[in-house]
Parts: structure tokens; sequence; C-alpha cells
């Protein structure tokens, strides 16, 4: 039996499970307040003494919490939006299809996908989580155009692993938000007057250690999946094989038919209206506007890596969406296209900003908080605050609005055990990451281009979790507890 027999195994059957269990998001999402309403209301009772007033105070709580990630919910989406126009763009389109004709075998295009969904989700989760997904399309495509048959779920799934290590790339939520903290964010202030430059979490030891070895075991990992059975094997849906398959070669079997261009007549001619509308130049003047913000913000502000936020970095893949493109009507054609693929997140956003508020305006987020600490030594914090904020997670899927609710919360337990506070950053940036592989919130874009459901890829993306667990509790406990145990 060889190494890779368990793991294979291991992931059948969690797959097999996902399969039969596993409910759509939205459902999911409806699971997840009705769990929290229920974990909250007796702690609720307890502080009101009344059935009415808990009552009412998880309502309430539910309500304060659905408008105060409005801000978070436009920065996701611009990101997700730009990422997916990037990603979809003719120059980016054409550099995928080369580097998809890559792998030669299923273990080397299940684990080739997930590395380059990884690498790409370190520059940003918007990227890599649409990266993901259209390599997942290419490779199995191209894998099928010469007669390898990939099994699509697990490949899709494979894309999926972007979303975990993400936090720890150049659009971590919780970093970039501590390295600008502003005079209104008080709460985070009073343990960091001056911030905490992302030297000291995206840039620290126990962060890059974390980010290598993941990159180096979680594709190993997901190729380890594949079926051997060609019984078990699923390609691509119909759906998506009609939609990548070029267009009909010409009778005589030679290439696609390509006209030789017609100049157009009196009637045809472009009005200026379309001169306007295809006009490389209106492109190039719009796109100053982006390009001033994120210059400006990284090389010439003084903030220096500091200047790294996601307004900056919206900026930047603004810019280049817009350049991509050439065209206004280009961009406007595609950004059409890409927001359907967010329109599940958008629509569930206030959902699970609702859930935060349950967490966070009852004494439920603090209860957990208070279990955790009260629990652990500076030995064992890492570990135990990384199961916390993976739990934690689960019910607020958002790095910066998670962030917003339980990092107050982290930085105080982590203060109280003398360690650094930046230790708690990256807990919450470890363990947000994490349980990504088995919360299907932010896999509805990948979904949606993928042609299928949750439950087709968390089977296996439950395995990557396992082992990633093993790994971020590893590189967390030797840089960071140990030092102060």
């Amino acid at each position: 039996m060889s190494l890779t027999t368990p793991i294979r195994r291991l992931g059948e059957k969690f797959a097999d499970w996902a399969m039969r269990y596993m409910p759509d998001p939205y459902v999911f999402v409806i699971v997840l307040t009705v769990l929290a309403s229920l974990a909250a209301f007796p702690l609720e009772l307890q502080e009101t003494g009344g059935l009415v007033p808990a009552v009412s105070g998880i309502f309430d709580a539910w309500y304060g919490g659905v408008w105060t990630f409005l801000t978070f919910m436009a920065q996701f989406a611009v990101i997700l939006m730009t990422g997916d126009a990037i990603a979809k763009s003719p120059a980016v389109t054409r550099l995928l299809e080369r580097i998809a004709k890559l792998p030669k075998s299923q273990a080397s295009a299940v684990a080739f996908t997930s590395f380059v969904a990884m690498v790409a989700a370190l520059i940003s989760w918007g990227l890599g989580l649409i990266v993901g997904a259209v390599m997942a399309r290419q490779v199995t495509y191209q894998a099928q155009k010469k007669g390898l048959n990939l099994h699509y779920p697990l490949v899709a799934a494979a894309g999926y692993t972007a979303l975990m290590i993400w936090h720890s790339g150049l659009t971590s939520s919780s970093g970039l938000f501590m390295a600008s903290l502003t005079e209104d964010q008080t709460e985070f202030l009073e343990y960091a007057p001056n911030g905490i430059p992302v030297t000291e979490t995206i840039g620290s030891l126990a962060n890059l250690s974390t980010v290598v070895l993941l990159l180096l075991v979680i594709p190993l990992v997901m190729a380890s999946l594949h079926p051997r059975d060609e019984d078990d094997i699923r390609g691509l849906p119909d759906s998506v094989m009609d939609e990548m398959t070029p267009d009909d070669p010409t009778p005589d079997g030679g290439e696609t038919a390509s006209a030789d261009p017609v100049e157009p007549t009196a009637t045809e001619r472009l009005t200026p209206a379309d001169r306007l509308n295809t006009s490389v130049v209106l492109t190039l003047l719009i796109a100053v506007f982006p390009a001033y913000y994120f210059v400006n913000s990284w090389f010439f502000s003084g903030d220096g890596l500091a200047g790294l936020s996601l307004n900056s970095i919206n900026a930047f893949f603004l810019f280049s969406a817009i350049l991509l493109w050439k065209t206004p009507e280009g961009i406007v054609e595609q950004m059409e296209d890409s927001v359907k693929n967010v329109s599940g997140i958008i629509f569930q956003f206030p959902f699970y900003a609702g859930i935060s508020g349950i967490v966070t305006g009852t004494a439920l987020g603090l209860a957990v908080a208070d279990f955790f600490a009260s629990v652990s030594t500076p030995l064992t914090w890492p570990v135990l605050g990384l199961m916390s904020t993976g739990l934690v997670n689960f019910f607020v899927p958002s790095g910066g609005g998670q962030w917003a609710a339980q990092g107050p919360i982290l930085l105080e337990t982590t203060q109280q055990l003398g360690m650094p506070v930046s230790t708690a950053v990256i807990l919450e940036m470890m363990g947000d990451q994490l349980t990504n592989m088995i919360q299907p919130f932010w896999a509805l874009p990948l979904l949606a281009l993928a042609d299928l459901r949750a439950r087709d890829i968390i089977g296996y993306s439950t395995v990557a979790m396992l082992v990633g667990f093993v790994i971020m509790a590893t590189t967390l406990t030797v840089f960071l507890g140990l030092p102060h145990a």
C-alpha cells in the first residue's frame, strides 16, 4: 500500500459525506444563523433575565451587524470583480491557456492547479479565487483534449485551496488593517497605539514559514486524492465544455474560418459615440486616477509597506483591469459578466454580517474567547487561538469582518499572556484562511465559473484543511509559542 492510499481513501469518505449532507451555501448561512441564535440564547437569557428581552436582544444584535460591514462588502466586491476581469482578459487568458497545457499526468494536473491558484492568492485573494477556477477549467479541458481524464470536482477543489493561503499574502485583511489604524479605531489603538507594521505580521517568520510549507505540501496532498477507478472520474460538465470548445472548423477540415477585415459601408461607419466607446485614449485617461492612488500610497507617501491596504490594492486591480481590456466598451461588457460571479457573495454577505452581529452583540463571542483564554498558556495559545479563530470564521467568513468582531478579544488575551500583540493578528490570519476549506461562502464565484455545487468540492478541501491545520499548528507553536513558554 502506497503512502497516498490512506489519504485518497480519506478524501473519498469526505467526498461521499459532502455529496449526501452538504447543502447549498444559502441554506448553509440559514443554518448557521439559527445555530448562532440558539447558542446565544441561554447567555442572553442569563444576562437579561427574561425571555422577551433575550429574544429581542438577539434580533437587535443581528440587525445591528447587518449594516456594519458595508465597507468590507464593497471592497470585497470590487476586488473580486476586478480580479475576475483580469483573469479573463485576453492577455491573461492566453497565458493561462499556455501554462494549462504543461501538466502531463493526473497527479501533476491537480498539483499544478493548486500551486498556481495559491501563488495567485498570495498576490490577491480575489485573483487567486478566480485564477483557481479558470485554471481548473483550462487544465481539465486541455487534459481531455490530450485524452487524459481528470476528476473535475477535485481539480476545482485544488483551485479553491487558494483561499487557504490568501490571508498570508498581500491582501491580508487583518494585517493591512492593523498597519493603517485611524484615530477612530480606539478599540485597536488601545493595544497598538502606533499600529502593527506588516513586517511583524505578513512578513513574520511564522507566516513566511507557513506559506512555504503550504505551497510545498498542499498541492501534493490534493494530487494524492485523485480517483484511480475510471468510473469515479467526472469530466467537465457539458455547459463548460460547450463554452470552451472553439467554433466548428471549416467544411474542408481546415482551420476555423477567419475572414479578411471588411471596410464598413457608409451606413456602418462608426458614429462619434461608437468611437468614444472604443477609445483607448479614454481608457488611458481614466486609468491615471487609480494609478495615482496606488503609486502614491506605495512609493511616495513614506509609509513603505504600510501603504499596502485593501483600498490601494483595489486601485491597482482597477487600473490593471481597465488597461487589460483596453476600451471602455470592453471593460464594461466584462464587468457585466464578472458581477454575476459575485452576486451570491453580495447577496449573502449581509446575512453573515448579521451572524457577526449576534456573535459580537451578545455574550456569545466573549464566551467563546473566554473559554479558550481560560485554558491557554503562552505555549498553547497559538494552537488554541488557531482553533478559536477557525471556529469564528465558520460563522463570520470575512477576514476583515472577523477581525473587526474578534480582534479586540484576541489582542486582550494575547496581551494578558505577555505575548506580542502581533501574535493575535497572525492567529486570526491563519484561523480565518484554514476553515475556508469547509465554509462554502467564498467558493461561490469558483462554483459559478466551474458550474459545480459546494458538495462537489468540500469533501476534498476538508482533507486540505486537516493537513493545513497540522502545518499551521506546528509553525505557530515553534515561532510564536516556544519563545514565550
